[in-house]
């Protein structure tokens, strides 16, 4: 029974895929690409490799993760690859990626979503690194014992992890904060709604950290009748510990992917770091893992991210 219940889930993605339309879908992958469990190893073997230099490289299962120190020199992938450079089993791959993502919830359709982006929004390592950090935000929500209402992505850029959180989980209020939203922003909306998320409860708020503080209160649990969690990925300089700060005034969850961080905000000043890139930005994370007591700190895989360190906490309240 058993054996017969794999085959039928294969043939079931097999067919899936064979409908996924011309983004995904080519007639030379075999059905072993798509029903095969998804692997990263797989997927990144033979990808090109970020480089400052002329000379092109691809990344393997056995690159040296601890190369790519975030700064350009090499490790990770191009961050220019898109969905339509990829190789037809690449694109199978990814295709299953997405599709796990999905099955899980009712309202969110990757596939669908992907397929009606304009390819020049569908950048790999920008799709990947969202994913994970999704992941990541699932995690948190499952732990906390506060059911989560609202979510203030503040510095969104691109916006696609607070819309896989408004996608995935029509329950939650997510805030979308900016300066001006990019194209990549209205574009990938769009494309949400397009495929099976209606997104009402994605809203855009022109503007700064300061939007958020001036409001607090009324993200408050007992305001709004449910917890809030501040999302901060790829916040530059201040606005990682400043986005925290907030969080832990307020006993909001939180969940940070910090970026460039700057050795005065978090060190003493007489503090001389005589250490390459990668472990200054590796202490920079610690040092704000330990002042904010985070309750979990992990990473996303360096060959997407080589600032791929996860800071995590349920607030205040809950951590201490």
């Amino acid at each position: 029974k058993k054996h017969k219940a794999v085959i039928a889930a294969a043939d079931g993605l097999w067919k899936e895929y064979q409908n996924s339309g011309p983004a995904f879908y080519d007639p030379s992958v075999l059905p072993e690409i798509v029903t095969s469990v998804w692997s990263l190893d797989d997927f990144m073997t033979g990808l090109q490799a970020r480089s400052r230099s002329s000379i092109k490289r691809v990344l393997s299962a056995s690159t040296n993760q601890h190369n790519n120190n975030g700064s350009g020199g090499g490790g990770g992938v191009d961050p220019n690859i898109r969905l339509e450079d990829l190789s037809p089993n690449k694109r199978a791959m990814l295709w299953r990626l997405l599709q796990t993502t999905s099955e899980a919830h009712d309202t969110l359709d990757m596939p669908a979503m992907i397929s009606a982006l304009p390819p020049k929004y569908v950048r790999v390592k920008e799709l990947l690194e969202s994913l994970l950090v999704f992941g990541h935000f699932e995690q948190l929500l499952r732990k906390s014992k506060k059911r989560v209402s609202n979510v203030h992505d503040v510095g969104c850029g691109h916006g696609m992890v607070g819309m896989l959180c408004a996608a995935a989980y029509p329950h939650i209020t997510v805030q979308s904060i900016d300066r001006v939203p990019r194209e990549s922003f209205q574009a990938q909306r769009r494309a949400f709604v397009e495929s099976r998320s209606d997104m009402d409860n994605l809203h855009f708020v022109r503007g700064d950290l300061s939007v958020l503080e001036k409001n607090a209160d009324d993200f408050s649990s007992s305001s709004s009748g449910g917890h809030s969690l501040l999302l901060c990925v790829h916040g530059c300089k201040s606005l990682t510990h400043e986005s925290i700060e907030l969080a832990e005034a307020n006993a909001w969850a939180w969940l940070s992917l910090p970026c460039c961080l700057q050795a005065e905000h978090h060190l003493d000043p007489r503090t001389n770091l005589k250490v390459d890139d990668d472990m200054r930005f590796t202490m920079l994370c610690g040092a704000i893992a330990a002042k904010y007591n985070a309750g979990t700190v992990s990473s996303i895989d360096r060959r997407i991210t080589g600032r791929g360190i996860v800071l995590t906490s349920l607030g205040r309240s809950a951590e201490r």
